[in-house]
């Protein structure tokens, strides 16, 4: 009986290591995404994301460590974000957060996470919140931060229609306030001349904006920023081409979208529009024998088949994850949240698939910001013509 026993508890070591083995190969990556509620159109990063860590998996992870990346709907509701971020971290065990969706989501968990010092990696919120190392070390941004982009329209209509009569549309939260205040920011400073003549904000609850673009078209304002999301945008859009006001239109980037965006809203309405990017774009003759763009489609085809290549959140999901997994390459054998963050810190010119050749992505221990070069486009009716060679807000 004794040597039984012995057997037994030498067999039960034997798996409890094995487990432990298996555990400590895999990393887990915690995330929270709108797979529920208003924006739910923008739960693709996410369902992309997912598939591009299964294919990392497939080739074996990295550095020998499998990649799990748990992905929790938050409704896009900031309460509801916290409740599942605490559970990725403290139930999960998560070693970071990853790609979250939205400002105000990622907003109401910054806090708790850099109490705890836990990496707050490349969200899908573009606030100069989520790039402030002194206030938020363990925070950087996935995107082009609000200002950068703001920056760049205001001196482009300094530069090409100065003294212009601007209207703007934007978001009544975190996002559309700051883009408005970084916009008229940098016109007061580059054309003292040109004029905000109106501004009107909008509800993510609003069912529609048609009554905000009627007051706006009224001003006879010649330029107007268009700064809203989603089916804001396509309807802003629209209601300006119905009323005939064919003032000089400029888009955000997360609201240029010829598929998602534009085809809704009407072609021709869009027509003229300028935005500024630093990604390719999906369905864009340019990149049609672009080998990085090739890629994305053969990854779509084999991994997520029922995933739609036209939509650019497919795309810039992927893109991200990329740089995910670059962070995660280059910290070897020491995966620790701590060596994560150094190194999501240190970026130096580092290029992704899914940028724009001459745009690449840096960051230092005192400068978060992740991509500070965008190449202005103008829409022709049918696709997003560049107008310019990369800019910069300086």
């Amino acid at each position: 009986m004794r040597g039984l026993r012995a057997v037994l508890v030498f067999a039960a070591l034997l798996a409890r290591c094995g487990t432990a083995g298996a555990a400590e190969a895999e990393l887990i990556l915690g995330q929270t995404m709108p797979y529920s509620g208003p924006a739910s159109a923008l739960s693709a990063v996410g369902k992309v994301q997912s598939r591009y860590f299964q294919m990392i998996n497939d080739r074996g992870g990295i550095n020998g460590h499998k990649i799990r990346l748990i992905s929790l709907d938050d409704g896009y509701s900031p309460p509801k974000a916290v409740e599942q971020t605490r559970r990725l971290i403290e139930n999960d065990e998560a070693v970071a957060i990853f790609g979250s969706m939205g400002t105000a989501q990622n907003a109401a968990v910054q806090k708790y996470l850099n109490g705890r010092k836990i990496p707050q990696l490349f969200v899908f919120a573009a606030s100069e919140r989520f790039a402030d190392p002194k206030a938020s070390p363990y925070t950087i941004a996935g995107m082009t931060l609000f200002s950068t982009e703001a920056m760049i329209y205001a001196k482009l209509v300094a530069e090409r229609t100065p003294g212009s009569r601007v209207a703007v549309l934007y978001q009544n939260d975190d996002y559309g306030r700051e883009y408005l205040r970084s916009f008229k920011a940098e016109l007061a400073r580059l054309d003292p001349a040109a004029k905000i003549v109106a501004a009107s904000p909008y509800e993510v609850t609003s069912p529609t904006v048609d009554s905000q673009v009627v007051s706006l078209a009224s001003s006879n304002a010649n330029v107007f920023l268009n700064a809203s999301t989603g089916k804001f945008t396509s309807q802003a859009i629209r209601k300006a081409g119905e009323l005939g006001w064919r003032a000089q239109q400029f888009l955000p980037i997360g609201s240029n979208f010829v598929a998602t965006i534009l085809k809704p809203a009407g072609l021709e309405n869009a027509k003229g529009a300028i935005s500024a990017t630093p990604t390719k774009s999906v369905g864009d003759p340019e990149w049609a024998n672009d080998p990085a763009y090739l890629e994305w489609l053969e990854f779509m085809k084999r991994y997520y088949p029922e995933g739609d290549t036209e939509d650019q959140l497919n795309f810039t999901g992927w893109n991200v994850a990329v740089l995910m997994t670059k962070v995660l390459e280059a910290c070897g054998d020491d995966l620790s949240r701590q060596n994560i963050m150094r190194r999501a810190t240190a970026l130096k010119n580092v290029e992704l698939p899914g940028l724009i050749p001459g745009i690449t992505v840096n960051t230092r221990p005192d400068d978060y910001r992740l991509i500070t070069a965008l190449r202005p486009q103008r829409f022709d009716g049918e696709r997003w013509v560049p107008m310019l060679q990369i800019m910069t807000p300086q």
